[in-house]
């Protein structure tokens, strides 16, 4: 085992102090947190990312600066998955230990995460940013890319628009606008946060499959080519690789548009969406850019289109507007 010049053992993760031997490897409270975490967000099927292509130093000044090279450096340090590695508390202390859970041992992971209200962090939050899937079933969630069986599609996009609203009222700035001014901002913005919904959660699009075959032929060339627009953008998300937090940031900016006709308070909403870009823009400004050019085609695939092709096959003539508000009285604490 390493150790200092004071005897004291070392994490192998990033050479700071140990705290004991966790998941088979002495390591220290903060990485045996992030590795904790890391498992779970794994078994959700949800990746880190580096965008250095794996080239980060893990040591204690940077181990927050790059999550996808930290796992990285659990792994090969021999951290072990294996549940035998969890810690099994006594009947006594159980309480306490649930309650110490998921606590983060390292100020500068406190940081990244604190959620607190008006506060920019709440925006880009690892606990907003990745909005809970797990009402859908394990075999979506697994299958990625790859195109479900056309009867599961129009289920999946409902569940996604669920998703999307879910995300947007677990916003506390957002719960603390007039309702009236929440339902505005969904009905307006649905189209665009459903988008990138699924653009986060690889939602798959056969514009062959989508189309009916028995439409008139211009109908039918109209939304194949709308189809088709969309698995395109979908596949540009893909390739840009966007993280949670860069979603829930695009999210954020076209939740909260002031223009929207008819707002209660249509200056707090403009401030709350120049918070986000402030917030957006403190990232590298190439990317930035990049992420934000998304925005546009993604307004460009109109409510009426994205109606017609993933909900009228399963609600008729209902519109996304009327599920929208059975869906936030859904989630209205009763």
């Amino acid at each position: 085992m390493e150790e200092n010049g004071r005897g004291e053992t070392l994490c192998k993760v990033c050479g700071d102090k140990a705290s004991g031997k966790h998941y088979g490897v002495p390591s220290c409270d903060g990485c045996r947190g992030f590795f904790k975490r890391s498992i779970r967000r794994y078994a959700r099927n949800l990746d880190y990312v580096c965008k250095e292509n794996g080239r980060c130093i893990v040591d204690v000044s940077r181990r927050n600066q790059c999550q996808a090279c930290r796992f990285t450096k659990c792994l090969q340090v021999n951290m072990k998955r294996d549940a035998h590695f969890l810690p099994r508390p006594s009947p006594e202390s159980l309480s306490m230990t649930t309650a110490k859970e998921d606590e983060v041992t390292s100020s500068e992971e406190a940081a990244t995460v604190d959620v607190r209200i008006d506060s920019k962090e709440e925006l880009v939050s690892t606990r907003l940013a990745a909005p809970v899937i797990t009402s859908v079933s394990s075999d979506y969630a697994m299958q990625g890319l790859s195109l479900l069986p056309t009867e599961n599609i129009y289920e999946f996009a409902a569940k996604l628009l669920f998703f999307a609203v879910r995300w947007a009222r677990s916003i506390h700035s957002f719960l603390q606008l007039p309702y009236r001014d929440q339902t505005i901002l969904l009905e307006e913005s649905w189209s665009e946060l459903f988008v990138l919904t699924a653009a986060q959660w690889n939602f798959p699009v056969d514009e062959t499959t989508l189309v009916p075959v028995d439409l008139p032929i211009e109908r039918r060339e109209v939304l194949l080519d709308k189809a088709r627009r969309l698995r395109e953008l979908l596949a540009k998300c893909a390739a840009l690789r966007v993280d949670h937090s860069e979603y829930a940031c695009l999210k954020a900016i076209v939740l909260f548009k002031a223009e929207s006709r008819n707002l209660c308070e249509p200056g707090r909403v403009a401030a709350l969406q120049e918070q986000t870009v402030a917030v957006f823009c403190e990232r590298d400004a190439r990317r930035v850019g990049r992420l934000l050019l998304l925005l546009p085609p993604a307004r460009a695939l109109c409510r009426a289109t994205l109606h017609e092709l993933l909900f009228k096959p399963t609600v008729g003539d209902v519109s996304v507007e009327r599920l929208l508000g059975d869906m936030v009285g859904a989630l209205r604490p009763t």
